[in-house]
């Protein structure tokens, strides 16, 4: 719960907005008598929580309804409001944290400018993708062959920083389904991969041994330009 309150302070909601979504997303539609005696909220309160909530995309109010009755919005889409909001965010710290860096390695001069790092496990993979694609500054390369990479939160991000950079994904035939994108983004598939990627100014490059996702995450441009003359190769025989 206080996990999720500090996520959804993103939004502009606190504790007792949280509360009353979690309620309407278990009980589905209530009125604000009913969300008031659920929650001990003071009836006069309910309706400026209420509003707190519609404003942040979190619940709507049933047309037609007598008394007035308030539903959640499909947790599913208050998610990628989610990411979006924190992806603005981010992105406006991010000439920030560039201009440190150079501090530092002016302040550090041991400091290597190419790095390479080994990297397990399908949660680290998936969050290194979606940073190499929202720091590619012109276009993006993404090679997917495995469901559990392939999630929810990567496809959100490709959405919306399509707007912003070219994309293209390739994919397997058996997963094309699941990249429903914008058709800005270019999306391809081939029968098989025994490996996946992602390149933009930095690479991701990861298999999948054991069970186990594991692979390397490296900024060295060798090792970028060797990834983005297979990726091309691989993109010209798919379909």
């Amino acid at each position: 719960m206080e996990g999720l309150e500090r996520v959804m302070a993103l939004l502009g909601v606190g504790k007792r907005e949280v509360q009353i979504y979690i309620t309407l997303v278990e009980r589905g539609a209530l009125t604000a008598r009913e969300i008031s005696d659920a929650l001990g909220i003071p009836y006069t309160k309910v309706y400026q929580h209420l509003n707190r909530l519609e404003k942040a995309g979190a619940v709507n109010q049933e047309r037609g309804s007598r008394p007035a009755k308030f539903k959640a919005v499909p947790p599913s889409e208050v998610y990628r409001r989610l990411v979006n909001t924190a992806s603005d965010v981010l992105k406006t710290l991010k000439p920030t944290f560039d201009t440190l860096q150079m501090l530092y390695e002016s302040r550090y001069r041991e400091v290597a400018p190419t790095f390479l790092t080994l990297i397990r496990g399908q949660d680290r993979v998936v969050d290194l993708i979606q940073e190499v694609v929202t720091a590619a500054e012109a276009e993006a390369y993404l090679a997917i062959p495995f469901p559990e990479v392939a999630t929810y939160r990567l496809l959100a991000t490709l959405t919306e920083e399509s707007r912003r950079i070219s994309i293209k994904v390739l994919t397997t035939e058996a997963l094309r389904q699941r990249f429903d994108l914008p058709p800005r983004v270019e999306v391809r598939t081939t029968q098989e991969m025994f490996g996946g990627g992602a390149i933009g100014g930095a690479v991701v490059i990861f298999v999948k041994y054991g069970g186990d996702i594991s692979g390397i995450y490296s900024n060295e441009r060798f090792i970028a330009e060797i990834a983005r003359t297979y990726f091309n190769h691989l993109w010209q025989r798919a379909r």
